[in-house]
């Protein structure tokens, strides 16, 4: 049986919320560097600069811990997604009426706190819907639509530039209420996750559910018949295991899983990748493009290969699997920030902006700072083809159905806090410590590539109820030595399309499982 399209449209209608998050990613980069929303402001210095982005990430820190421990598995996927895009469409308006900082840095949290719930949310409802075999480039879909928001949020404020008063900021910060209206909107027509449904005993919505995504209504279809049979038996085998609490997730016995979600959110913001979303404009000032107009558009062209080398990520993830591309992005991307931070030690001398109050560089040739430029171009390349999704993708296919709700709220929260600091902090590491910033994200690049090869299980091609097997008490945590762990592909043979399913989930003996044939009703 192929996959219905219905699952690509029922994938791809919820990231217009991760279309929301980019484009205030990417706005916000623009319109620090504006002289009118500097001139409106009063000229902040680069720590208030820096709360005024990280206050996004500390309200999105708070949103994602509440909406995993109040919200996701109280009031469902869908309805929870729905509250969160009404939430952010309230906080981008009190952003764009913005008479001061402070009123603007209290809608930026009211985002973050929608961002929060909508981030972990969004991949944790794809994750649920979608087939073994594409789930990751459906979860992928939601970063490739981050990354659209950070594009057309960079050549949105490279327009406003040009226009003079507060409308220059204004403009950009109030269109973003175009996602999230659309996202409130496209909810209503969503089905529910089948798990959720099959968890809250309501089986029969829960078959409609799935025939509705996978066979067009028909609830007699072997595919439809196997896929709940074998959700069920795993819920079934979760209820005489009772829910972990956040504390046995953390230091008990679902600490390893919890530890390697929270460990990729982690990674993937040491990489620095939102350090050069956030602050790309002044990234390329320090570079040596002196204009304003000039850095936004060189900020324009890295969105643009952003967008360009991620759909590849997207489409072959499921074919490439996790461990590897995670391996070989992080070297990749090491040997990037050495780069520029050898080229703007050893060629540019640093010169003090007193208006965005930054150190930029002038470099000894001007073959010197293209280079720097180009360097980061690559390391956006190598981003966007390794590490880009995988984040997203991973915390949510780690959990089982009674703590992963829990589970990605932790995950996705680390992703806030470290972003939270970053936010806050770097402006005023570019200005006190600028080359060497770039030489603590290669070693941290270089350390995570050595973590993921030595301690993280392959997810792809698993169904959700099969990765548990993963983590078995036989399985050794030093994953490069459990070559099935590394592998692509299902752990047990069963053809979902004649109605076969995974229905036993016993670990005693280890992971001992059986597949039955499922005849239709």
């Amino acid at each position: 049986m192929g996959v219905s399209w219905k699952v690509y449209l029922y994938g791809l209608a919820p990231c217009t919320g991760g279309l929301a998050y980019g484009y205030d990613t990417g706005s916000l980069s623009g319109i620090l560097a504006m002289s009118q929303f500097l001139d409106y402001m009063n000229h902040p210095d680069s720590f208030l600069q820096g709360g005024i982005t990280a206050s996004l990430q500390a309200g999105s820190f708070a949103g994602s811990l509440l909406t995993g421990a109040f919200l996701a598995d109280r009031l469902g996927r869908k309805k929870t997604i729905f509250l969160g895009s009404l939430l952010f469409t309230i906080g981008v308006a009190i952003s764009c009426a913005a008479n001061g900082v402070v009123c603007l840095v209290a809608g930026r949290v009211i985002n973050g706190i929608s961002n929060g719930c909508l981030a972990m949310m969004v991949p944790l409802y794809q994750s649920e819907i979608s087939p073994p075999e594409i789930r990751g480039r459906i979860i992928s879909f939601q970063q490739c639509f981050i990354n659209l928001g950070i594009l057309v949020a960079f050549w949105i404020q490279y327009g406003t530039t040009f226009i003079d008063g507060q409308a220059a900021w204004r403009l950009p910060v109030g269109l973003q209420m175009i996602p999230t209206i659309t996202l409130h909107i496209t909810m209503y027509f969503l089905p529910e996750s089948p798990r959720w449904l099959v968890q809250r005993d309501e089986h029969e919505k829960a078959l409609k559910a799935l025939a509705q995504m996978h066979s067009n209504g028909d609830i007699n279809d072997p595919y439809v018949q196997a896929e709940l049979a074998e959700i069920e038996s795993k819920i079934q085998w979760e209820r005489q295991h009772p829910a972990p609490s956040y504390r046995e997730m953390l230091f008990g016995k679902e600490r390893r899983r919890t530890w390697l979600g929270i460990g990729v959110q982690f990674f993937q913001q040491v990489t620095g990748i939102n350090v050069i979303m956030y602050y790309a404009v002044f990234l390329f000032e320090q570079a040596g493009i002196s204009s304003t107009k000039s850095s936004l558009l060189a900020n324009g062209l890295e969105g643009v290969v952003l967008n360009i080398f991620t759909l590849p990520d997207m489409y072959f993830m499921d074919s490439w699997g996790r461990r590897t591309p995670m391996v070989i992005g992080g070297v990749g991307m090491g040997i990037s920030m050495m780069l520029i931070g050898v080229i703007m030690k050893t060629k540019g001398n640093p010169v003090y902006d007193a208006l965005t109050q930054k150190t930029d560089f002038t470099f000894k040739d001007k073959m010197a700072s293209n280079a720097a430029i180009a360097f980061v171009y690559i390391y956006v390349m190598v981003f966007a083809l390794t590490w880009a999704c995988v984040a997203w993708v991973y915390p949510p296919e780690l959990f089982s159905m009674n703590m992963r709700g829990r589970g990605t709220s932790m995950t996705s929260a680390t992703n806030w806090f470290v972003n939270f600091w970053f936010g806050l902090y770097v402006p005023t590491a570019m200005e006190k410590i600028s080359w060497e910033l770039y030489m603590i994200f290669m070693a941290l690049c270089y350390f995570m590539s050595i973590i993921i090869y030595l301690f993280y299980p392959e997810t792809a091609g698993k169904s959700l109820e099969e990765i548990d097997f993963l983590f078995s008490k036989q399985r050794t945590s030093w994953v490069f030595r459990d070559r099935e762990a590394t592998r692509v592909g299902a752990i047990f043979e069963r053809d979902f399309a004649h109605g076969e399913a995974l229905t036993v989930f016993d670990e005693k003996e280890g992971g001992v499982s059986k597949t039955e044939h499922i005849e239709g009703v």
